[in-house]
Order: structure tokens, then C-alpha cells, then sequence
């Protein structure tokens, strides 16, 4: 009898755990995709099929991704971040000088100063800096002064450690952003080449960031409030080692971290795609919270495509109220912006 009690406890116990097991559910993380394996020059179709299965299930479930394999040496990040914190080491009225009230028309180029913008409503004005830095369009181009096209705003710092690798390593991302549009269309059923017209004369804009420590320990206090980007595509770099992103993961409807590790881009869909897609990529809230007591530097590469590219249905079906890349991001701004209050600085989210 004692025996027989004995096994019955131990198999109680178990049950009982088997239980737990089950109900305790591992919690989500962003997928880490290695896109090496598409770019090689060796790679079988099988390969770069398996690369297009991730990335499409990772946008489809998440609508975010981290990315390595993208060959951006570790170098060219680091010195981009470096060159985030040497623009915002400046004295206040020198980054004031080159506010984005102060661009050429409608280009979005520029400073926005801390506490600029409130991405989340019913919150503080976001606790950080930003610098916005695009495809340098000369003043006396025509294009010059239209919707976030025009020249760049230039601080006063040595152009070989500041301008020229800013603008090269805003080069290798919209080559990588190109490349990721590539494996997006190959993960739907409409063609290879779905995206090309919309890729020709492409928008994509890098917005360095500066997040100041939280010495006041408030933890209501965010440095970007939770949103989503308006945009087809962000490829984020963030400083390694800080903290502070997270995203909202629809099926939990939780909260998880994603960490900064050198080397990896954070990747997410943006309102444009989740739109002209249908829901199929999806747009994901995400915030950051407290950074901490240090400075925390990131650049986000936001990419538009071309803005004059109409937001047709994809299966060819026919469409007669379609609205173009740029009517879709104005129309964003002027539901989370009062734009004649604001002005030139409406291109704040660019």
C-alpha cells in the first residue's frame, strides 16, 4: 500500500507539472534572420527561398525582424552612431541654427529640438533629439523645397568625420532597404518585380537620435511614445548595450524588449506597406520606454519609395479612389500633427 501511495504521488506530481508546463507558454521574441544566405553569390534557390519564408512569416506574425548577414561592417555602424553624438554634443543654439523650421520648403530636413514631437497621445512630449538627413537635393533643383525633398541642413563640424559618412552610410542602407523590398515582394503572390515602378526615385530619409539619461527617475516618462511609422520600411541601428525598444506583440498584446547587440538592424513594416498590402505585412506599435542613466543614441533609416507612386491593390484589381505614397504620409501627418500650427516641422516622423 505505502508502494502503491507512493507511485500515485509521484504521478500526481508530474501530472501536475506536465500541467504547468503547458499553461506556462514561451514568451515571444522578435526573430533574429540571417539574410547572408540571399545576398551570396553561391546561394541555391532553396537557400534564398528560406531566407523569403522568414522574413514574410516575421512581417506577417511580428511586423518586426532583427537583422543580421547584411554585410554593414560593424565599423560603418559605429561610425555612423559616432557621428549622432557628435551633432548632438554641440552647444544647443548651434542644433537650434539648423531647426527644421528653418528648411527649405516642405523637406523635412533638420533639428527637432527635445520634447518636438508626442508620437503617443495622452503622454509627455517625447524625451529626445532628432537630426534628419536625406538624399541631398541642391537648392535650385526643382524638386527642391517639396515634400521631404531638399537640401540637407549641414552643422558646422569637419565634413570627412561628419557629412561624408553620414551620407555614405545613408547610401549602403537604401541599398539594403532596396534589397529587403525585393525579398518582400518574392514573399507575395504577385511577382518578383511587384515593387520595382515604386522603387525608382525612392524616398529614404535617416533620423539620428538622441535619447538623454532619465535622472529624474520618472518611469512615466518615454523617450518615443508607442506609434507606428508611417513609411514602408524602418531599418534601425541602435547604439549596442542601451535600452529601451520595445514592441507591442499583436498576438499577446504584450510588451517585449529587443535588445541593441552590435552588429543587427531592427527591421518592422510601416503603415504603407500594412496598407497596401492589405493587413498581409503588418504595422506594429512599438515605443521607447526609459532609457536609464545613460545616453542612448539610435538611427532609424526610413523608407518611403517613390512619392508620387500610386497605392493601387496589388492584384491588379481596379481602383478609382487610390491615393499616391505622398497623399498616404500627409494624411498620416495631419492626424498626429496640427500641420498649420507646426509648419515645416510637420515632416517631423519623416
Amino acid at each position: 500500500m505505502v508502494k502503491l501511495t507512493v507511485k500515485l504521488s509521484n504521478s500526481c506530481r508530474a501530472s501536475s507539472s506536465q500541467k504547468v508546463k503547458a499553461k506556462m507558454a514561451p514568451e515571444p521574441t522578435i526573430p533574429v534572420i540571417d539574410i547572408s544566405p540571399y545576398t551570396s553569390l553561391t546561394a541555391t534557390l532553396l537557400e534564398r527561398g528560406k531566407v523569403v519564408t522568414a522574413i514574410r512569416d516575421a512581417c506577417i506574425e511580428y511586423g518586426f525582424f532583427q537583422l543580421v548577414g547584411h554585410s554593414i561592417p560593424l565599423e560603418t555602424q559605429q561610425t555612423a552612431l559616432d557621428c549622432a553624438k557628435m551633432f548632438f554634443d554641440l552647444p544647443l543654439e548651434q542644433k537650434q541654427a539648423l531647426s527644421m523650421k528653418n528648411s527649405m520648403g516642405e523637406c523635412g530636413r533638420g533639428y527637432e529640438m527635445i520634447g518636438g514631437q508626442v508620437l503617443e497621445a495622452g503622454k509627455l512630449p517625447d524625451f529626445k533629439e532628432g537630426m534628419y538627413i536625406g538624399d541631398e537635393v541642391l537648392a535650385d533643383d526643382p524638386r527642391a523645397g517639396k515634400f521631404l525633398q531638399g537640401p540637407n541642413m549641414w552643422p558646422d563640424l569637419p565634413e570627412e568625420e561628419y557629412r561624408r559618412p553620414i551620407m555614405e552610410y545613408r547610401s549602403r542602407m537604401l541599398h539594403l532597404a532596396e534589397t529587403l523590398m525585393q525579398i518582400l515582394a518574392l514573399g507575395l503572390p504577385y511577382g518578383a518585380d511587384i515593387f520595382d515602378e515604386f522603387m525608382k526615385d525612392p524616398i529614404g530619409n535617416l533620423k539620428l537620435l538622441h535619447y538623454p539619461p532619465n535622472l529624474s527617475g520618472d518611469d512615466q516618462r518615454l523617450g518615443a511614445g508607442a506609434h507606428t511609422d508611417f513609411g514602408c520600411v524602418t531599418l534601425l541601428l541602435q547604439q549596442p548595450g542601451s535600452e529601451g525598444l520595445q514592441v507591442l506583440i499583436p498576438s499577446t498584446n504584450t510588451w517585449v524588449a529587443v535588445p541593441s547587440v552590435p552588429g543587427r538592424y531592427v527591421v518592422n513594416i510601416g503603415d504603407l506597406l500594412d496598407r497596401w498590402t492589405g493587413g498581409h505585412y503588418r504595422s506594429t506599435i512599438h515605443r521607447v520606454v526609459d532609457v536609464g542613466k545613460s545616453d542612448r543614441y539610435s538611427i532609424p533609416f526610413f523608407y518611403h519609395g517613390n512619392l508620387y507612386h500610386p497605392l493601387k491593390p496589388l492584384d491588379g484589381r481596379e481602383c478609382t479612389d487610390s491615393i499616391t505614397v505622398e497623399e498616404h504620409i500627409r494624411g498620416k501627418f495631419r492626424k498626429s500633427y496640427k500641420m498649420d500650427e507646426v509648419g515645416n516641422a510637420a515632416a517631423v516622423k519623416v
